[in-house]
């Protein structure tokens, strides 16, 4: 089963600054990326983030610039900066000769869940795979009022910590990933802690999931061929085998036609349609396989072969 957690954040003792108090809890995301983990959704929140440009510049004379190139009064290694609402910024600190030394982008933790759309039935992010090979896709739907992008994927072993590497595709809304330590003939007893940092302007909001392969996989569609007349169903090409080791079970429904009439292969309009599960876990059914019973149609008699009707004698 799919579980949402919440992350765990080092919060640090309240301090205040003047009317402005100090950022109680914050973290690095990335080298040189900090996140204000504050409830900052209120109009007019603020609070100060403290800065070091870094160890090796302590008790020089720095001087801070903002992205425009605006220049802040506070100077010097250490500095606090105000974080308003959800504008963070990018703070760049060069020497006296004005040398670029290093930068920080502020950034700030949104608490509510805005920058992609969430989906009946399938959440915000959505896993999937078709087999158990180890490999899966996570996909989701981006909100058309805000222009996001993914920042960061972190995805391990929940006991191990064994790494599952994952890569972002062209379309910017999946990923693909591989457990390479996973084994499908064995019993599986991690789970995979997959983590998601979406960014939109100075915001990052945060998607957690905790699943196993036999929570998300779902085989493709089942292949189905006419033999005589028995419709033979026939495991998908992607499924893994033996398949007397991955049995997979199947459900098959009828469309009944029209004006009372029974679908069957002599209906022309008849239809069978099944799905497939895996046998030995409450996962995800496939999508519908539809085959049509097709009725030969009689050929047409051509005009000519007709026969006129007798004309009557006057």
């Amino acid at each position: 089963m799919i579980l949402l957690v919440l992350q765990v954040l080092f919060v640090l003792p309240h301090t205040t600054t003047g009317s402005i108090k100090v950022a109680e809890s914050y973290w690095t995301l990335q080298p040189n990326e900090l996140v204000v983990d504050e409830d900052m959704a209120k109009y007019g929140s603020k609070v100060q983030v403290p800065l070091m440009c870094g160890e090796a510049f302590e008790g020089q004379d720095i001087v801070w610039k903002r992205a425009s190139g605006e220049k802040l009064q506070e100077r010097g290694n250490r500095i606090l900066v105000t974080v308003e609402e959800r504008r963070g910024g990018r703070y760049t600190c060069y020497n006296t000769e004005d040398s670029y030394l290093n930068h920080t982008l502020v950034l700030v933790r949104w608490p509510y869940k805005k920058i992609i759309k969430e989906i009946p039935e399938k959440g915000y992010v959505h896993c999937s795979t078709n087999n158990y090979s180890g490999s899966f896709q996570c996909s989701w739907t981006w909100d058309e009022k805000r222009a996001g992008e993914v920042i960061l994927i972190k995805a391990v072993r929940s006991y191990s910590g064994g790494n599952v590497s994952c890569s972002l595709n062209s379309s910017g809304q999946t990923i693909t990933c591989q457990d390479q330590e996973y084994c499908p003939y064995a019993e599986e007893l991690e789970h995979i802690n997959l983590t998601i940092y979406f960014r939109s302007n100075y915001v990052v909001e945060t998607y957690y999931l905790q699943f196993q392969i036999s929570d998300i996989v779902r085989p493709d569609m089942v292949r189905v061929k006419k033999k005589n007349n028995t419709l033979e169903l026939h495991y998908p090409d992607t499924w893994n085998i033996p398949f007397s080791y991955f049995p997979l079970t199947f459900q098959v429904k009828e469309i009944r036609c029209g004006r009372k009439s029974d679908c069957d292969c002599s209906n022309h309009k008849s239809s069978k349609h099944t799905v497939t599960q895996d046998d030995l876990c409450n996962s995800p059914w496939s999508e519908w396989t539809q085959y049509k019973c097709i009725k030969e149609k009689k050929k047409k008699r051509s005009r000519r072969n007709k026969k006129k009707r007798p004309q009557k004698e006057e």
